[in-house]
């Protein structure tokens, strides 16, 4: 009389779960990946966006906005109209520029870019008597096609590079 064995062996269900695991780590690690690569893609969007508003003011101004080591989307600098950077625009404003300048996404920074006490800001300063800007804003990954960094980058009108702004 054969005996057949149903079932499974403990070394079979123990290396089973050995590869649910390994899968599920594999899986947490892409997406926690995936989320870093999002941020940073919100961060240039919000610079291209107030670059294109920056430019936008130097057509009409002939000069970009007043402003030294501002931190924008903090109290001060919410908005973007012809007059320059704004605690607030009135809604029915034909001027307005930039309605809401974004504020710095802090999440996975290494609060590496600040603007007296804000932390994680996007930090513009205004240069060469109004002919130029400097935008000091960090990353959490490098981004290879734009040669930016991991850490400290600087938007200008000639465009974005990476390290730390000049003269901030």
């Amino acid at each position: 009389m054969k005996h057949t064995h149903q079932g499974f062996t403990l070394v079979e269900l123990l290396a089973v779960l050995a590869i649910i695991g390994l899968i599920g780590t594999l899986a947490g690690v892409a997406v926690g990946s995936a989320r870093a690569k999002q941020r940073d893609a919100t961060r240039l969007s919000h610079v291209r966006q107030l670059q294109s508003a920056l430019e936008d003011y130097f057509l009409e101004n002939n000069r970009y906005p007043e402003g030294q080591t501002l931190p924008l989307g903090y109290g001060q600098a919410d908005c973007l109209d012809a007059k320059g950077f704004q605690s607030s625009c009135d809604a029915a404003a034909p001027n307005v520029l930039m309605r809401t300048v974004p504020a710095g996404l802090s999440a996975g920074l290494k609060h590496l870019s600040s603007c007296g006490e804000a932390s994680d800001a996007l930090c513009y300063s205004q240069g060469e008597e109004g002919r130029s800007y400097t935008v000091q804003f960090e990353l959490e990954n490098p981004v290879v096609l734009t040669e930016l960094a991991e850490g400290l980058n600087c938007a200008t009108p000639e465009g974005m590079k990476p390290g730390v702004c000049k003269g901030l």
